[in-house]
């Protein structure tokens, strides 16, 4: 996900009075009160999404531990028959590696993005553990970057051994109190004194740039200077967009020609520009007509005061690097000689540059050392306990003979994965290596072999581990594309059997229930033993996470309970409750949630496949007609709408009058998904969409759209707000249902509105201008969820703030009982990832709050709708809850 960013304007001035009464209502609102009274039930399933890392608790048997990459950390006391979330205290809901330690049994450390956290109740509850966070020694989790990243000493837990995302160990010797770097990978492709750019292969785009400040030369005359320099050295590629240098001052931005070609340059070199390189940066130019009339045709070297060196375009999966030493001034110096005096072109240094400089970036570049490998997996032998392996990305197996002071690099292949000695004889080791297979030392890693009968050399291996109590027992998982691989070994690896099918539990994992009785794995990322009974083996994997009682040789799905489904939206008719969920569907429950099922997809489908949005349901003639907004995967369509006139029964896809191209201008996370939903209650035919986006050279973008024949059909407004960037914010006004409300999101965010169906469109709210959600009541007044929580009742002409919570927060859930309109309820959300958000409620219009987070696992709900049928609140992001109103 991409992290907005926050600022305020200020009110115009005839609602100043208004705002400030506002505040102060605000600011007397939030007194502490007590969250242990809300006790919130779970309404969700299991399954469907990302589980990263699994371990068995040393002594309990049936305790099992499971993480996943948005939920947080689940345990199960029943061998995976039901799980339940255990994050109290924990600092980030995205964990990627557990731990257990052997010598204290209830002891479990848990390395999340936050930073690594350690709990010594069985999970029960948390702490960041000292110095682990990501501001301070980054001893942390991260995707894909960390499999099995802490190791416990067996016989002292109090001596550990982290690895990190950026190629270090660390060792801790009083439980995770102090910890010493005791390795790091060596840093390739670093040059002393040179400030070092890479753009691209961060996120697959090439865009962006870095500036800094500049002053003119004292001891140069302005009329002597004929250029701007750099000492400019290349990566040899030739990418094919653009790459410029901008020279900023008072009134002017002047941009230079395309300068792709000295990418291609491999030496270091001064590189002059002149006047004649330069011409008015055309988007200043687009901003500020008046300024770029004024402004000189060519720059005035000494009003220069900042520099940008900027990329742009699109180069999926590659990365150019370049470095500069140093900016300066090119001004001509009168030389005597022979043949008479002639001018020169000297070079007046402006700014020395090196990867110690600390230059501002914006976009997709990465500034200083390249990014060392990571460190995915640490293993400590049960033997003999001085013995330490770490599986590093570019230095294969480092191994240390007297606990992590030393360490030497091992004969294997260079990126290594996984990492695991034999409990029962100190010479053995095995190793796994992505896509180089599995390999076994006997020698204690002097010499190696690869074990590769019966593994496919089309799979990619992640993990291993032996048996601890028959050394002849060897499992290895990892991925084929995106089917899961599980090899069983019954002879210390000289032979494999695939054993990758699951029985899926269609019942607590509802989603695409078409698939089979027997389905194939999805990436399986850890495979655990349960020491109590090693026939036991249980495998955290995307989507399915599975149970064997035999040892591995048959699997089922076990997942009630661990809900890591992203709700996108909640809808209830009669009894029935509709959700739309990212990567799962939509489903719905005619049971209050006791039980799901699935209406789409019901197995995969290319062009279907994927995140959906929005559901909208009203009741025609007795059937629930369902639309859903969704953003497929792959296949040929970037966005579409899903109809059904029969609940559900059957449905039709159309992408009809919609973009057939991916949105990526101006996007919240980075392409325009259809992520707004608004039907008009005087006519079930009549929808507003809104997709995210701004337009480009020959693509109209995303906005808002129209369709007047129940969503089977799309058209684009002529007309759109001045804000496409967008989140949630799309309402009707019931009162008039010509009237719509449109939140933008940005430099020309705020609340706009049409009188006229959207065929013009009003900017009345700019105080915020980074708004998440809308909110329209029956009775016609409009909420606004940013920074704060905003309220019109005139149409928008006015608004009200209504808290004053803390920075960092934005509101993105709202809801107003049907029946009471000072009845509200909000979710205040944080965007790093911390668990840090709270849900909140007020039963006097606003004027004051009570914090009702309770006992919810997962704090950062950004859907919340009110059932006046049950009298529930449910709340849904990752995870599904509710609770009596």
């Amino acid at each position: 996900m991409m992290y907005p960013y926050f600022s305020f304007r200020h009110f115009r001035f005839h609602v100043v009075g208004l705002f400030l009464a506002g505040l102060i209502l605000a600011f007397s609102s939030l007194a502490a009160t007590s969250t242990s009274d809300a006790e919130w039930e779970h309404a969700g399933w299991g399954g469907g999404g990302y589980y990263y890392a699994a371990a068995f608790h040393p002594t309990r048997d049936g305790v099992i531990y499971l993480a996943g990459d948005v939920g947080g950390v689940y345990k199960t006391e029943d061998h995976g028959r039901n799980w339940r979330i255990i994050n109290k205290g924990l600092v980030d809901y995205a964990v990627f590696s557990l731990a257990v330690d052997p010598s204290n049994p209830d002891t479990v450390y848990a390395a999340t993005v936050g930073g690594l956290c350690k709990s010594t109740d069985a999970g029960e509850s948390w702490q960041l553990l000292p110095q682990a966070g990501p501001k301070e020694l980054a001893i942390i989790g991260k995707k894909k970057k960390s499999i099995r990243s802490v190791a416990v000493v067996p016989s002292d837990g109090n001596i550990i051994f982290a690895g990190t995302p950026n190629g270090k160990v660390f060792r801790s010797k009083d439980g995770g109190q102090f910890w010493k770097e005791v390795y790091q990978v060596a840093v390739k492709g670093a040059e002393e004194g040179r400030l070092r750019l890479q753009f691209g292969k961060a996120n697959d785009n090439y865009f962006g740039g870095m500036w800094t400040k500049l002053s003119f030369p004292e001891n140069v005359n302005p009329a002597d200077a004929v250029g701007f320099g750099m000492n400019f050295k290349g990566d040899g590629s030739t990418p094919s967009k653009g790459f410029f240098v901008y020279l900023k001052g008072p009134g002017f931005s002047y941009r230079s020609r395309n300068l792709n070609g000295l990418l291609a340059d491999t030496d270091a070199r001064d590189v002059i520009l002149t006047a004649e390189d330069f011409s008015i940066d055309p988007e200043f130019a687009k901003k500020h007509p008046a300024k770029a009339a004024e402004a000189p045709a060519t720059p005035d070297w000494s009003k220069i005061d900042r520099v940008d060196l900027s990329c742009v375009g699109d180069l999926p999966r590659e990365q150019h690097v370049a470095s500069i030493s140093s900016f300066f001034i090119a001004a001509t110096q009168t030389i005597d000689g022979q043949a008479g005096s002639v001018a020169k072109p000297v070079i007046i240094p402006t700014k020395v540059l090196s990867n110690n400089s600390k230059p501002s970036k914006y976009g997709n570049l990465r500034i200083g050392d390249p990014v060392v490998g990571s460190v995915y997996s640490v293993a400590v032998s049960p033997v003999d306990p001085t013995r330490v392996i770490a599986a590093t990305d570019s230095n294969g197996l480092v191994l240390s003979s007297d606990q992590g002071n030393s360490w030497v690099r091992l004969e294997t292949p260079q990126k290594a994965s996984g990492v695991a000695f034999d409990p029962q004889h100190a010479n053995v080791v095995y190793g796994t290596f992505f896509s180089d297979g599995v390999w076994k030392s006997v020698d204690y890693g002097k010499t190696w072999s690869r074990l590769e009968e019966g593994i496919s050399d089309k799979v990619s291996l992640l993990e291993v581990a032996v048996s601890p109590t028959n050394s002849q027992d060897v499992y290895v998982v990892g991925a084929d594309g995106w089917n899961g691989a599980f090899y069983r070994s019954e002879d210390g690896g000289n032979t494999w059997a695939n054993s990758s099918k699951t029985r899926p539990d269609y019942v607590w994992n509802p989603t695409l229930p078409e698939s089979g009785k027997v389905v194939s794995m999805s990436t399986v990322t850890n495979v655990t033993i349960n020491p109590a009974n090693p026939e036991q083996l249980f495998t955290s994997a995307n989507w399915r996470c599975s149970f064997s009682e035999d040892g591995g040789v048959t699997w089922e799905e076990r997942i009630k309970g661990a809900d890591i489904s992203c709700i996108t939206d909640i809808q209830f008719v009669g009894d029935r409750v509709y959700v739309s969920v990212m990567d799962e569907g939509t489903l719905m429950s005619s049971d209050n949630g006791n039980s799901w099922r699935q209406l789409w997809p019901m197995k995969y489908e290319a062009n279907l496949s994927g995140h959906n949005w929005r559901v909208r349901v009203d009741q025609i003639e007795g059937q629930d007609r369902i639309i859903s907004t969704a953003s497929p995967w792959g296949g040929e369509y970037p966005q579409l709408v899903v109809v059904s006139e029969d609940g559900g029964k059957t449905y039709q896809a159309t992408k009809a009058g919609l973009p057939d191209y991916q949105i990526s201008a101006n996007t919240m996370w980075g392409r325009g998904y259809p992520r707004a939903l608004a039907v008009d209650p005087s006519n079930p035919q009549i929808v507003y969409m809104g997709i995210d986006g701004d337009p480009t050279p020959g693509k109209n973008g995303g906005g808002v759209f129209k369709s007047v024949d129940g969503g089977y059909t799309w058209d684009q407004l002529k007309n759109q707000p001045g804000s496409r960037r967008m989140y949630y914010g799309l309402a009707i006004d019931p009162t008039n249902p010509q009237r719509i409300f449109w939140a933008g999101f940005g430099s020309k965010g705020g609340v706009y509105r049409s009188e006229d169906a959207g065929e013009s469109w009003q900017r009345v709210f700019r105080k915020d201008q980074y708004l998440f959600n809308l909110k329209a009541t029956a009775d016609g007044v409009i909420y606004a969820g940013g920074k704060e929580l905003y309220r019109s009742t005139d149409q928008g002409k006015t608004w009200q703030t209504l808290t004053n919570f803390k920075n960092n927060r934005s509101i993105v859930g709202i809801e107003v009982h049907p029946e009471d309109p000072n009845t509200i309820w909000i979710s205040a959300n944080v965007w790093s990832n911390a668990a840090d958000g709270a849900i909140y409620k007020s039963i006097d219009g606003g004027s004051s709050w009570q914090d009702m987070t309770g006992d919810i696992p997962y704090n950062r709900p950004q859907i919340l709708r009110y059932n006046p049928l049950t009298r529930e609140l449910w709340v849904g992001y990752v995870g599904l809850y509710k609770i009596k109103q």
